[in-house]
């Protein structure tokens, strides 16, 4: 066996094995995170146009290069049986006029390639007004779709700022307080620009839509010039923090849900409610804000004794403790200063960064088994580094284990359920995830 025809059996087999990986790792069924399906927006579109024909010019280029190489390989190769030690081919001066057009052709590519790049940069950064009308406590407000994105370990907020709000540039601890906060799930309208003011409360994390828009880091102390999103059909479309941040980034996901501008105007005015409490309890809470001392006498009673006691340091829930919470108590809990806002809890889909589902997806019941687990020990669903920063700094990560009994975690799990609204099955089937 000649040494030629065993080194081609050598990189015959190495190219059999290049090809498998390809193959192997391509595999994916029904990928939530495919950026070349499933394409909503005129800005993701744009970027998969513009690829597609980086990807054309790259196959002609490599075609060439690889033709030349081939080329050389075959006729200009020293024949192993031919060869003797020290027979060198006759060395030659290149070709002036070959040497400058191999130069001058590749620049002039990149050049072509930075100019649309530049431009769709230029496209992708750039906003529009838009303004809309939605209705606001019983007003009707214009609104320049803007919605505030912060990333935190390990879950996303969005606030929604409704009215003549000067949010770009602002750093987070700057802005007003915000007329909807949610976490994990982003509502927009259909067929609007959405400018998306994105920062960070910790550590750099990265936001990413690929079925809306490319991605775009998050900075603490810095808020990122607007990055639009738009979905031109209603739809939900899935995302995933890509920086690493910590323990359980790969568990930080975020969903955002197009809706019909009618469906998402019914949004807004839920949102705007407090928790529906019982009148009996809504007397009682009265009662605790006003420094009395009731001894709870139903379930839903016991849980707001619960959630005052033992959450509200974190968690805001509006109509339950409101006297209770502040940034302030937050930023001495948390290295984030943030805890998802609970008062429509059961009016997203998921909990726990995105990794579980708060309504079945087969049956649309309460998911109760899941929050239960999440209630009695977070850490065995999430990663979350509870433990102090240091000895001298007893802030932490993430949700820590409460030591909440049996009894406390039934009545909490029925007061997270009455938050409400319920949303449709519809959307409960769209926005399943697998734990």
């Amino acid at each position: 066996m000649t040494p030629t025809f065993t080194s081609a059996r050598k990189v015959g087999r190495l190219l059999a094995v290049v090809a498998a990986s390809i193959v192997l790792t391509a595999c994916a069924g029904d990928a939530e995170l495919d950026t070349l399906n499933d394409l909503a927006g005129p800005e993701a579109q744009a970027i998969d146009r513009f690829m597609n024909w980086i990807l054309l010019v790259s196959y002609v280029v490599f075609a060439i290069v690889l033709g030349i190489t081939m080329y050389a390989w075959k006729n200009f190769r020293i024949k192993t049986d031919e060869y003797e030690e020290g027979d060198w081919p006759e060395q030659i001066h290149g070709n002036t006029k070959a040497e400058l057009a191999w130069t001058a052709a590749p620049a002039i590519i990149l050049a072509i390639v930075g100019v649309f790049t530049i431009s769709l940069h230029s496209s992708l950064n750039s906003a529009d007004s838009n303004q809309i009308n939605v209705l606001v406590g019983g007003e009707n407000v214009s609104w320049e779709p803007e919605i505030v994105v912060v990333g935190q370990q390990w879950w996303w907020e969005y606030q929604y700022h409704f009215g003549d709000v000067e949010l770009t540039a602002q750093r987070i601890e700057n802005l007003p307080t915000p007329d909807i906060t949610t976490a994990t799930q982003m509502v927009i309208p259909v067929g609007q620009e959405i400018e998306l003011e994105i920062t960070s409360r910790d550590v750099i994390h990265s936001h990413w839509i690929p079925s809306l828009n490319g991605k775009r880091d998050a900075v603490p102390g810095r808020q990122s010039a607007p990055w639009k999103i738009e979905a031109d059909r209603p739809g939900v479309f899935f995302g995933q923090c890509t920086e690493f941040c910590g323990l359980s980034h790969s568990r930080m996901r975020m969903q955002v849900i197009a809706l019909p501008m009618e469906e998402f105007q019914e949004w807004v005015t839920a949102q705007m409610q407090g928790v529906p409490l019982e009148p009996e309890t809504q007397a009682y809470v009265e009662a605790l804000v006003a420094g009395e001392v009731p001894s709870p006498e139903t379930a839903e009673q016991r849980a707001v004794a619960t959630f005052r006691g033992k959450c509200a340091s974190c968690h805001l829930m509006e109509g339950v403790a409101d006297d209770l919470w502040s940034e302030e108590a937050v930023a001495d809990q948390l290295v984030a200063g943030a805890a998802p806002n609970l008062t429509h809890f059961s009016s997203r889909t998921t909990f726990a960064g995105g990794i579980r589902n708060v309504w079945d997806v087969e049956t649309g019941e309460f998911n109760q088994n899941d929050l239960r687990e999440w209630l009695a020990n977070p850490a065995d669903i999430k990663a979350n580094f509870t433990d102090p920063v240091s000895d001298d700094d007893s802030r932490m990560r993430g949700m820590p284990n409460l030591g909440l009994s049996t009894q406390e975690i039934d009545d909490l799990v029925a007061l997270l359920e009455a938050t409400g609204p319920k949303p449709s099955m519809d959307i409960i089937e769209q926005t399943g995830v697998e734990g």
